[in-house]
């Protein structure tokens, strides 16, 4: 028979790996943090506190914190300088209901010179923004442009469902942000106005980026 306190710490596993799942931030703090609460109740009810319960206990702080920040910015409308270049500079997007939701969708990292963001041949690459910092592009081992900031990454692929046409290596550490494209494609078909601004957006970005490479390839 499985005991009240053993329950709770497969519930808390549980828990997190659906946590993991998740593909929207706000679903996945929430889910962490009530594993982090089944956590404490096993440590508290099962009388093995000590040093697990503390880091049961600060997993809860930490993700609470953070799902409160989360909950404040989002009814704010606030955002950072990064967002409001994308959201409004670049998509265009005005509405803050909208800005909210895209928000949600982003995954803001730090991409260190060298890295790789794309694979040529990859299926189903990420549709990645960049907000500073520079790339190569190379075809079959051949440098054919750079990419940087204000550009989009995989956008071809995300308008023809192909694999990926080019690789795509860190040059100057980058800020990107990693946009889920599942997410994406739900929101543009319950709000056609936002896969409109991301079709505008991305080939606009698709044409400059055609024009850089064409120039380059004429002075070289």
């Amino acid at each position: 028979m499985v005991e009240p306190s053993d329950a709770l710490i497969h519930l808390a596993c549980a828990l997190l790996v659906a946590a993991m799942l998740m593909t929207s931030l706000r679903a996945l703090r929430v889910l962490a943090l009530a594993s982090g609460l089944a956590a404490v109740l096993y440590f508290a009810l099962s009388g093995q506190g000590g040093a697990g319960l503390a880091w049961a206990a600060l997993f809860v702080l930490a993700n609470g914190a953070q799902l409160a920040l989360l909950v404040h910015r989002s009814r704010l409308g606030d955002m950072s300088p990064e967002e409001r270049a994308l959201l409004r500079g670049i998509l265009r997007v005005e509405e803050p209901a909208h800005q909210r939701r895209l928000i949600g969708l982003l995954d803001w990292r730090d991409a260190a010179a060298g890295g790789v963001l794309i694979t040529q041949g990859e299926r189903n690459p990420p549709l990645i923004y960049v907000a500073s910092g520079a790339a190569g592009i190379e075809v079959d081992g051949r440098l054919v442009g750079v990419c940087g900031e204000g550009d989009f990454l995989g956008e071809m692929s995300a308008a023809t469902g192909e694999g990926a046409s080019a690789t795509v290596t860190v040059t100057n550490p980058m800020r990107i942000a990693r946009i889920d494209r599942a997410a994406l494609a739900q929101f543009a078909a319950a709000a056609p106005e936002i896969g409109t601004a991301f079709q505008a957006a991305l080939y606009r970005g698709l044409a400059a980026k055609v024009l850089r490479m064409n120039r380059a390839a004429a002075q070289g």
